[in-house]
């Protein structure tokens, strides 16, 4: 079983194996918001009405994409301990179960999904015009859910693996192929119609078919560390188990994040057009960078729990400590280098609006500078995740969304004349509240959790 992970992460410097693992798994997590970035990019030509169109339609996406994570999640969880503990006779059978349960999953979420696109859009105070553009961009973009949820999956179990260069480039081709696809079939060319804001979404979902595609030939060619076969995918109702009560936190951690967001892009709509469009627009660059940030959480995991499942607490606990600080040193510098080139990034995300863009302005000046606080929690919570401890991460995701974030939004926009700033403030008041009980929780409470028995 020599050879079968490919980045043994309990030994050698702890800051060389971070940036090891890290960078590989940060650069492909800024693509899948590249893609709406791109998306973004050129719906923005069409004017206000398909910029809140499509800022409409992402909460409502992402809060399926959030529950659906939590069962990568306990994948990448359980190959990692599995790897730490050199239990290499579990890999390929954890990795088949995962992916069996997480396209499963994805089918219900794809029909729930499509059904109750027009109604939601309707609850959450959409406007007519905006109502039937962001259905047919949901509809579409809930066909691509299967392989989008499927590829997520791999890519996080080969991470804990330490096999990251692979998604990466299969993440450089798919934004490449997305931005080649997305003004043909925005605008049209030759004999190809244009689709306009369905078009964004098509484009989205040929491109992560594709992935998927790429994605099973490599994992069934026996050149990955982790190797698909046939008799792995009967249902293991004992891994069912184990893996849903690492898994069902993390999804409720993870609906509960986008689901408060669906509730922050309302309260904006109750703002008209221009509330909703600057959200949207403002928004798209928080959540570029967040990306890195996940990716950063996403590489903290799969070290500590290697570690954790090799019963190196210690170890484990530096891992989390130096990741942490790498996140907020790292994450300040670009926070803070970024606010000179605010106004000309939204300019380029909504041409010719003028409001949407002002105000998107004023949003993206709030929260940049607190760009390496909002990356201590989400590093913290990865080895809070990393060690098992799935339900401690939830909590404290909870809390950041419900105790501080969603109550200062609604207080300051509606019973203060500020109005959206209220929103716009909500996202650093959270983080720093966030990061606070993360440290408190890493320093004082009980968050490591072995779940794979060493090989005898």
């Amino acid at each position: 079983m020599k050879g079968r992970v490919r980045v043994n992460m309990t030994e050698g410097p702890l800051l060389g194996i971070l940036l090891r693992v890290a960078l590989p798994i940060t650069l492909p997590n800024l693509f899948p918001s590249s893609f709406d970035i791109v998306n973004a990019f050129w719906v923005g030509r069409l004017g206000a009405e398909a910029i809140a169109a499509v800022a409409a339609s992402g909460p409502l996406f992402n809060v399926l994409i959030s529950l659906g994570s939590g069962l990568s999640t306990a994948g990448a969880v359980l190959i990692a301990q599995s790897a730490g503990a050199r239990r290499h006779d579990l890999l390929d059978h954890v990795a088949a179960q995962t992916l069996l349960m997480v396209a499963l999953m994805a089918a219900a979420f794809a029909i729930a999904g499509a059904s109750m696109a027009s109604p939601l859009l309707r609850l959450i105070g959409v406007s007519p015009a905006i109502h039937d553009l962001s259905t047919h961009y949901l509809h579409v973009r809930y066909l691509g859910m299967v392989p989008m949820f499927c590829f997520m999956s791999m890519q996080a179990m080969l991470q804990a693996v330490g096999e990251v260069r692979f998604a990466m480039l299969v993440q450089i081709g798919s934004i490449l192929c997305n931005a080649l696809l997305d003004p043909l079939l925005i605008f049209g060319v030759g004999p190809l119609p244009a689709f306009g804001v369905a078009g964004a979404a098509m484009a989205t979902v040929i491109v992560q078919t594709t992935a998927l595609a790429i994605a099973l030939r490599h994992l069934l060619s026996g050149h990955s560390a982790l190797h698909l076969r046939i008799p792995d995918f009967r249902p293991d109702w004992a891994h069912v188990r184990r893996a849903a009560a690492l898994g069902v936190p993390a999804c409720i951690e993870q609906g509960i994040r986008t689901f408060s967001s669906l509730l922050l892009m309302s309260l904006a709509a109750g703002f008209g057009t221009l509330g909703l469009a600057s959200y949207g627009i403002g928004t798209r660059l928080l959540f570029f960078w967040f990306m890195p940030m996940t990716g950063l959480s996403i590489a903290t995991a799969a070290v500590v729990g290697q570690n954790i499942g090799a019963g190196m607490e210690q170890r484990a606990r530096a891992a989390a400590r130096l990741s942490a600080w790498l996140g907020f040193l790292g994450l300040t510098t670009i926070g803070l280098l970024l606010i000179p080139f605010v106004p000309s990034i939204m300019h380029a995300l909504a041409p010719g609006q003028d409001q949407v863009v002002a105000e998107a302005v004023r949003f993206a000046y709030i929260y940049c500078p607190f760009l390496g606080i909002v990356a201590v929690p989400q590093a913290l919570l990865g080895a809070f995740r990393g060690a098992g401890s799935t339900r401690q991460s939830m909590t404290i995701s909870i809390a950041m969304q419900w105790l501080f974030q969603m109550p200062s939004a609604w207080f300051i926009a509606l019973a203060t004349p500020l109005g959206l700033l209220g929103i716009w403030w909500s996202y650093p008041i959270a983080n720093c509240a966030g990061a606070i009980l993360c440290m408190l929780w890493f320093r004082y409470g009980t968050w490591r959790n072995l779940q794979v028995a060493p090989k005898a």
